[in-house]
């Protein structure tokens, strides 16, 4: 606790928080513009030009609030923010995305979709003075400029690409952060609803515009009662984990009220922490997909159980994408058992 009486989970968390807000302004600015959508692992991973834009507009923000702080972000992995890269970071312009992403491409003799540079100013503080947040800013970067390496930011610019590139408004900024190997914040701000779900240490808040709503993840207290969100895997190369997809598929919908697959992990976590959904499930995210949501379901009080596979030993509990998260009171039996299954049968 510093002498101003702010903890440094809350300084951490109106940092996270300012910088979700900040590149929210300019995503709302992309939403449904034209862009071009390319291809990473496959059809089902797609990025755009404004993924790695806004990655490098959070390196610049987190890493100029915490020089010398850590980040492993979606499109970037993972380093230390040192000041050359955060003032790289800050001069990097969508054209310079824009032509990386067409070198080595087999798009020759077509031209890209230009897309208007944006001025960040209309994004500062001074601009969004009821922005949630704001007020407090410069305490909270007071507080926490010198932790350095002490800090690690887990990022996703756009969590539901697909969607974002779409047209579909079901995405979000997500950002985890972790001091001293500890999570102890998250902000998951989805930018057309303007939506800020937000949480310290000990408390979680989902922020509508000026109202201000203490989350609890209170949701329905049986599975029968609840909509249950998460991934399926249908579409693969292999024919019995598609079979596997369907029948798990089958499981939840005969346990639940509805089924959705919205397309962006952390903003279904989100959503169970709110109290607005009452499971959420991933078989195989990234530690950027859960690292903010699995944070603000806890604090709020909702529980989430994890699997360890092959694919994420590596990681601490909290990271791994393998989970069934719910609300509390819920005791998610059949989606625990589903999932659990899914993923022993393809270890």
């Amino acid at each position: 606790m510093s002498t101003s009486g702010m903890s440094l989970d809350h300084a951490l968390m109106i940092v996270a928080g300012e910088a979700a807000q900040q590149v929210g302004v300019y995503l709302r600015k992309a939403f449904r513009a034209p862009l071009e959508v390319f291809l990473k692992a496959g059809i089902h991973d797609p990025v755009t030009i404004h993924d790695r834009y806004v990655e490098a507009r959070l390196q610049y923000l987190l890493g100029s609030a915490v020089p010398g702080s850590r980040i492993l972000g979606e499109e970037t992995g993972e380093h230390v923010l040192e000041k050359e890269k955060v003032a790289a970071a800050g001069t990097l312009t969508l054209e310079q995305v824009q032509r990386a992403s067409w070198e080595g491409g087999c798009r020759q003799g077509l031209d890209p979709i230009l897309v208007e540079e944006f001025a960040w100013e209309q994004a500062q503080p001074h601009r969004r003075e009821d922005a949630p947040g704001v007020g407090e800013l410069a305490e909270a970067k007071a507080l926490v400029k010198d932790l350095g390496t002490r800090v690690r930011w887990i990022v996703d610019p756009i969590d539901g690409t697909a969607n974002f590139a779409s047209g579909v408004a079901y995405f979000n900024t997500s950002i985890g952060v972790e001091l001293e190997g500890k999570t102890v914040a998250g902000a998951v701000y989805v930018p057309y609803t303007r939506e800020l779900f937000i949480a310290d240490a000990t408390e979680a808040t989902l922020y509508e515009g000026e109202r201000a709503t203490r989350m609890r993840a209170e949701g329905a207290h049986a599975e029968s009662e609840g909509i249950i969100t998460g991934y399926f895997p249908f579409r693969d190369r292999n024919p019995q984990r598609v079979e596997k997809s369907w029948q798990m598929a089958a499981r939840l919908a005969d346990a639940y009220a509805t089924v959705h697959s919205p397309g962006a992990g952390a903003l279904d976590l989100a959503q169970v922490a709110a109290g607005h959904t009452a499971v959420a499930f991933g078989t195989a995210m990234r530690p950027w997909d859960v690292a903010a949501g699995i944070h603000l379901v806890r604090v709020a009080g909702g529980n989430v159980h994890t699997f360890k596979t092959r694919h994420n030993q590596e990681e601490p509990e909290y990271l791994r994408g393998a989970f069934v998260a719910s609300a509390r009171g819920l005791d998610p039996v059949t989606a625990r058992a589903a999932v659990e299954q899914f993923i022993c049968a393809f270890q």
